[in-house]
């Protein structure tokens, strides 16, 4: 004979889902751009200190990669974050247009690929 089916349980499943707006929490988006902030500071002192083509590709790596997720963080937390201000959201808007420009001027300073 087969046996009978448990009852389904009725409540939520085993995560709930949240929403990515409230992932992106004030604390969230200063650690993002910290992250970006101390790849690029690495890729500076690689730059600064080393001659090696293998070192400076590193760098060049990690400028862009530090700019990028740095910025991209920055608008995502300026754009769907319920918790940010208007005035912050502006000031998001600004960091990151900044962080795209000082990768602009760090690639420069390490120059042409090899």
């Amino acid at each position: 004979m087969a046996q009978p089916m448990p009852p389904q349980y009725p409540g939520p499943g085993y995560y709930p889902r949240q929403p990515m707006e409230d992932m992106l929490t004030r604390r969230n988006l200063f650690a993002v751009n910290g992250l970006g902030l101390l790849a690029l500071w690495i890729a500076g002192l690689i730059g600064a200190f080393s001659g090696d083509l293998t070192a400076l590709n590193l760098a060049r790596f990690l400028a862009i990669s530090g700019g990028i997720i740095g910025a991209a963080g920055s608008v995502a937390g300026a754009t769907q974050s319920k918790q940010t201000t208007d005035l912050q959201n502006v000031g998001l808007f600004v960091w990151a247009g900044l962080l795209l420009a000082f990768t602009a001027t760090l690639l420069l300073f390490l120059g042409p690929p090899a």
